[in-house]
């Protein structure tokens, strides 16, 4: 194993959650008469553990990455959010605010970022958080997104966003060069792990890839998924989400899947389920205020139990969230000293309500 200092540990992370332990993961936006749902799966030949936030808002955040110029990135969190993570605090893998925005990231292994500038960066494992804090809306995280650096030494992922209002985009980098896909050039409104041109264009040719790497059956799962939607009737197929997770688990389902996503997002509710802890769960933004004079929340996402899972969430606590990063690092092979983690733990701890 390798001892790593702090100054590298952010690099090696999302490293080591970008590898070909997560080749399946499928993201997709269904439009019902109720408002658009959202529904992504976690796929990992490792086991699915994690934990779930509710992130308040008007917390003063600062990045700790630095740009070529020694600054960092410095924000107020607009939003509250529920968030999924693999590795800990504020490294959100998909998420949904209080506005409705809602992200999902996917890895892209040919992606590459740009090259480093003046500006301050943000972490590519804290993306989706970073843009869930500050944007309301599909076309404010675009345009945030497009004007900042993301982290440019790891295989990078790929993103996919939906809002209430029925807006949706995906982001990559390709070459280094941010491309944005959103109204006439997001004709499909589903992804996977690869381009989203191509997986586009093998759904044009029904689901079957052409020449280009396909990891994971990608073109499939896309052409599957964008299909269910497409299919999708308000008459026939009365609970939307259920039907969702109906195409999560019996159409775009790897033998490795480990977590099921359904964001309502009119309904703000979040609905999930794990290969751990499989029986249906919900939080419903109506009984969370996200104040930031309140504790920041947490819960194991493989907790055992069915039906409302906010009571089951608890204050924060360092100790279990260093308990599920060394985890995670252990599962990479990645040997992070206790300075390190103290390091890293103390950081967030500086994060301060701003009322």
């Amino acid at each position: 194993m390798r001892t790593v200092g702090l100054a590298v540990l952010s690099t090696l992370l999302l490293l080591a959650t970008h590898v070909d332990h997560s080749r399946a993961c499928t993201s997709f936006v269904m439009e019902t008469p109720e408002g658009p749902i959202f529904g992504c799966s976690l796929d990992l030949f490792v086991p699915g553990d994690g934990l779930m936030f509710i992130n308040q808002r008007g917390m003063e955040k600062t990045g700790w990455v630095r740009s070529t110029t020694g600054e960092v990135l410095e924000w107020t969190s607009e939003y509250g959010s529920v968030t999924f993570s693999l590795v800990g605090r504020e490294y959100a893998w998909s998420g949904m605010n209080d506005a409705g925005l809602v992200i999902s990231s996917m890895q892209l292994a040919s992606g590459r970022y740009p090259e480093r500038d003046e500006r301050p960066p943000v972490n590519d494992g804290s993306v989706v958080q970073y843009l869930l804090d500050n944007c309301g809306s599909v076309e404010e995280a675009i345009e945030l997104i497009g004007g900042t650096r993301v982290q440019d030494q790891s295989p990078p992922c790929h993103y996919l966003l939906a809002d209430e209002v029925g807006g949706a985009a995906a982001f990559e980098y390709i070459g280094g060069e941010f491309l944005c896909h959103v109204g006439e050039t997001l004709p499909v409104r589903a992804m996977a792990n690869m381009r989203y041109a191509r997986s586009a264009e093998a759904y044009e040719r029904g689901g079957v890839k052409w020449w280009w790497p396909n990891p994971g059956e990608s073109a499939e799962r896309v052409a599957s998924a964008e299909q269910r939607c497409k299919d999708f009737d308000a008459v026939s197929d009365t609970n939307a989400v259920n039907y969702a997770f109906e195409t999560l688990v019996h159409h775009v389902a790897a033998a490795h899947t480990r977590w099921n996503i359904v964001y309502d997002i009119a309904g703000r509710v979040v609905h999930y389920r794990s290969d751990q802890s499989p029986t249906y769960k919900h939080v419903s933004f109506a009984d969370l205020d996200f104040a930031c004079r309140d504790p920041l929340l947490m819960l194991d996402v493989n907790a055992q139990f069915e039906g409302d899972a906010f009571p089951h969430f608890e204050p924060y606590d360092p100790t279990t969230n260093r308990r599920f990063f060394s985890t995670f690092c252990s599962r990479w092979n990645l040997d992070v000293s206790e300075e390190v983690i103290d390091a890293l733990t103390e950081h967030y701890e500086t994060y301060r309500c701003a009322e």
